[in-house]
Order: structure tokens, then C-alpha cells, then sequence
């Protein structure tokens, strides 16, 4: 791994950022980066010198705009489509990132669904959309990802984004609450599977962050001054916040950081 670099840059829009060079010259898939938390982590890393490469899904556009700032900015990055409920597809990311970049060497299992209905509603088909995008989907591509980096000698990088909910439940979100926690748990069993092989996994845990995920609760001032006053940094989180823990868990200074939850939450655990 490259040393972070020790004159650090001031990216376009931005202050000063320590993390401008600590992933030169690496590699990462992440899905879901077409916005929201994914897309503050592509741009991050993308700054920080890796080469991106996300997916969008069959029914969604290119998402252009994310490229042409990140190429703007001097940076490498392609779009990839591909549906990460389905494990057919994920050869096609791991594929363009060796056909444009020639390997890999982190993974970011951002992209997620909420499916927000109470228990006794849930039918079998929302079931199976939560579960396949956010638990079924992760598992396999980090096993398909894995393989590679294994055969290619890396010693990679591999962080699921999961949510304070993989430990607390939420009312009306049963599914979304269990696909979380298997998250949280498929961070834990990948990181003791993969440690021989060099291979760090970690987990990046938001609380109640301003997404499109919360779409209509953040359209709402008074719901999402409600929801701020309930966390004890007393706000809530925007995408940006998570971008350095996630530039750490994939630089150099994690060498020795596996199988834990990282959470960025203002606090909203502790309540």
C-alpha cells in the first residue's frame, strides 16, 4: 500500500483533505454509487487516487454525472451495469475492473433497499427484494471478489455498509432490520474466512443520515429536525461524513483492522 501522501491537495469545492494520495494506484468496486453514501464514497476515493468502478442497475441510468466529475478532477472511474441482487451479474464489475484497471483491490457493499412495512404486511416478494439486494448480493460478490484477490495475490480490502439497525430494530422495518444484521454478521464470519489470505473485512455503520434512502421524511423540515434533535450530536448525518472512515478502512493505516463495525453515527447507538 502507498503512504498517504505528506503534502496534502485541496480538491475542487473542498478544504484541505489528508487522504488526497493514501489510495493511489488501487481499485475499487462500489455498488450503489450512483449517490447518496455511495457516491460520496466514489468521489472520495476517486480524490484519494484509486480507480472506481460502480454499478448501476438495468433499470437505472448511467450514472454520467458522477463520471464526468471524477474525470473532470483527473480521476479514473467506470459504470458498470449490473443488478447486485442478482450473482449472474457480478462478473461484469469484477471484469471491467481488470479489463480498465488490471485488478482489484477494494470492495464496498454499499448499495441497499429499505422496504419499509410493518411485520404483519411483509409479503414473500419484499421479503426477497430486501434480502437479495442487501444481505444475498453482498455474500456473493464479496466471495466472487474475494476469489479474485486471492488468485492475484491481494491483500484487499473488503467493507460492507450496514446500519445501526444490524443491532437495534426499527418498527415497520423488520426485513431491512434482518438483512442488516446479517450484514453485520457476514463482516464478522468473511473476516475470520479471509484473514489467512491477508484480506481485511469491516463494517461502516450510519445511523439516520440525509439520503435518498429517507427521501420523504428529509422533504419534511419538521421530521428531520425531529430526527436531529434525537441524536446526540444533535443533526443528521450527510453522506460526506462517512467518507474518511471509509478512505481508512481501505488505506494503509487499517493494516491490522478486521472484522469490526465502525460506526459514524452522532451517537445514535448510545441512545
Amino acid at each position: 500500500m502507498n503512504p498517504a501522501s505528506s503534502t496534502p491537495e485541496t480538491p475542487a469545492g473542498g478544504n484541505p483533505d489528508p487522504a488526497v494520495h493514501s489510495l493511489r494506484g488501487r481499485v475499487a468496486i462500489i455498488t450503489g454509487a450512483s449517490r447518496g453514501i455511495g457516491r460520496a464514497i466514489a468521489l472520495a476515493y476517486a480524490r484519494a487516487g484509486a480507480a472506481v468502478v460502480g454499478n448501476h442497475a438495468p433499470d437505472q441510468a448511467v450514472p454520467q454525472d458522477l463520471l464526468d466529475l471524477i474525470h473532470a478532477e483527473g480521476g479514473r472511474a467506470v459504470a458498470v451495469q449490473a443488478d447486485i441482487s442478482q450473482p449472474a451479474t457480478h462478473a461484469a464489475l469484477v471484469e471491467a475492473a481488470l479489463t480498465h484497471f488490471g485488478r482489484v483491490d477494494i470492495l464496498v457493499n454499499n448499495a441497499a433497499v429499505k422496504g419499509k412495512m410493518p411485520l404483519l404486511e411483509v409479503t414473500e416478494a419484499l421479503w426477497d427484494e430486501v434480502q437479495h439486494v442487501n444481505l444475498k448480493g453482498p455474500y456473493f460478490l464479496a466471495q466472487r471478489v474475494a476469489r479474485e484477490m486471492i488468485r492475484a495475490g491481494t491483500r484487499g480490502r473488503i467493507i460492507n455498509v450496514t446500519s445501526n439497525h444490524e443491532a437495534k430494530a426499527l418498527r415497520g422495518s423488520s426485513v431491512y432490520s434482518i438483512s442488516k444484521s446479517g450484514l453485520g454478521m457476514l463482516t464478522k464470519v468473511l473476516a475470520l474466512e479471509l484473514a489467512p489470505h491477508g484480506i481485511t473485512v469491516n463494517s461502516l455503520v450510519p445511523g439516520s443520515y440525509a439520503t435518498h434512502m429517507n427521501r420523504e421524511a428529509m422533504l419534511d423540515p419538521e421530521r428531520r429536525a425531529a430526527a436531529g434533535r434525537s441524536i446526540p450530536l444533535g443533526r443528521l448525518g450527510e453522506p460526506e461524513d462517512l467518507v474518511a472512515a471509509a478512505i481508512f478502512l481501505a488505506g494503509p493505516h487499517a493494516d491490522y483492522v478486521t472484522g469490526t463495525s465502525l460506526r459514524v453515527d452522532g451517537g445514535l447507538g448510545l441512545v
